[in-house]
């Protein structure tokens, strides 16, 4: 259900909430600088742009969520004392376009991946800005996926604050690939061709969390998954 923009700006700026979050791997989030902007999983398809698998995608399409685009209202690597599990690289927005009314905002009860088939749309989404008001509670933030329904260009960057890159402090290949290393030459090359600003980057730096720890014990496979071209 597409909620009333300006509602849910006023709602948000009541939790104290500034900023919308978006969680990717390398592969995907280059698509996006070089693009400039999010794009969704079925436009990039479409384009034929490159973008990291992931085991969802299935159930995406099935609940035509395919042509959405995902974001948070938290950083959940700061939630959570763990790294973001959709990537390392993290797109920060602040929510100010809300106050237009020219893209169509949804948020859902819980992730798609714990739809059901028959579950009707008012167990998967909030019908409007008072309900997600007076149930905002009853919810974990990890839940309520806030959705821009059917995006059909690049979007956001006009409102883009930083990106935050995770150091994961690990090397692949017997010490031949450090992680860090790989990131921060990928950007590089998009910040030298003027894609981007290096204004906008910021290395993520953690204390009291899992993230480091987690990233050691990830399987090869998955670490060549989020932090390096696929």
């Amino acid at each position: 259900m597409k909620l009333d923009n300006k509602e849910l700006y006023n709602l948000l700026k009541e939790k104290g909430i500034e900023n919308f979050f978006h969680a990717n791997t390398l592969t995907t989030s280059l698509s996006f600088l070089e693009n400039k902007g999010l794009i969704s999983r079925g436009l990039v398809e479409t384009k034929g742009l490159s973008q990291t698998p992931q085991s969802s995608d299935e159930i995406d399409k099935k609940f035509d969520v395919w042509n959405d685009i995902f974001l948070d209202v938290v950083d959940l690597h700061g939630h959570f004392p763990r790294q973001n599990l959709y990537g390392p690289i993290l797109f920060k927005f602040n929510i100010e376009f809300l106050k237009e009314d020219s893209l169509e905002i949804w948020v859902t009860k819980n992730n798609p991946i714990y739809w059901d088939e028959n579950e009707t749309m008012e167990n998967k989404y909030f019908q409007s800005v008072c309900e997600l008001k007076e149930k905002w509670d009853e919810y974990d933030i990890q839940r309520k996926m806030f959705t821009v329904r059917n995006a059909t260009d690049p979007i956001l960057f006009d409102y883009l604050e930083k990106i935050i890159v995770d150091d994961p402090c690990v090397s692949i290949e017997d010490g031949a690939i450090v992680l860090s290393k790989v990131l921060k030459d990928e950007l590089s090359m998009l910040i030298n061709k003027e894609l981007i600003s290096k204004n906008y980057f910021e290395w993520r730096k953690c204390s009291d969390c899992y993230c480091k720890e987690n990233y050691l014990n990830l399987t090869i496979s998955d670490l060549k998954r989020l932090f390096l071209r696929n």
